[in-house]
């Protein structure tokens, strides 16, 4: 061994998000993720959805989004406790009609003239980081 952690080692749970999974069975799931733009990082999530439809839901054990006519919700439940921020880039357009945004229950208004939707919150896999923008 070179002394480097294999990728076991990782705190990943490969079983909950198989995006590195190159079965066909697997497939599915890493489409409807790059269609939606996840991007991890170690501080959190960004999405950046690109699904041109009016409703729709994107549901795992680690993450959650979806849109309806109200806006849009998710939920993210990593393996380790934290503060975590999320991040939603929109067009300008559908972020004009968005008024608020709810993170763990708290409600703040949205910041007029944003080019994203930034918010942080705590979560873990056990008490998932719940939000909502509408």
């Amino acid at each position: 061994m070179d002394g480097k952690p294999s990728p076991s080692d990782w705190g990943v749970n490969w079983t909950d998000f198989p995006v590195m999974n190159m079965h066909p069975h697997a497939w599915p799931l890493y489409s409807a993720a790059k269609l939606l733009c996840i991007d991890f990082h170690e501080d959190g999530v960004d999405f950046a959805p690109a699904l041109p439809l009016p409703e729709y839901k994107f549901s795992t054990p680690l993450v959650g989004f979806s849109k309806s006519p109200q806006g849009f919700a998710g939920w993210y439940a990593p393996q380790a406790s934290g503060n975590w921020r999320i991040e939603i880039r929109l067009p300008e357009v559908e972020i004009a009609v968005l008024k608020q945004v709810k993170v763990n229950g708290a409600v703040e208004p949205l910041p007029r003239g944003a080019k994203a939707i930034r918010f942080s919150g705590e979560g873990s896999q056990e008490n998932a980081l719940n939000w909502e923008v509408s």
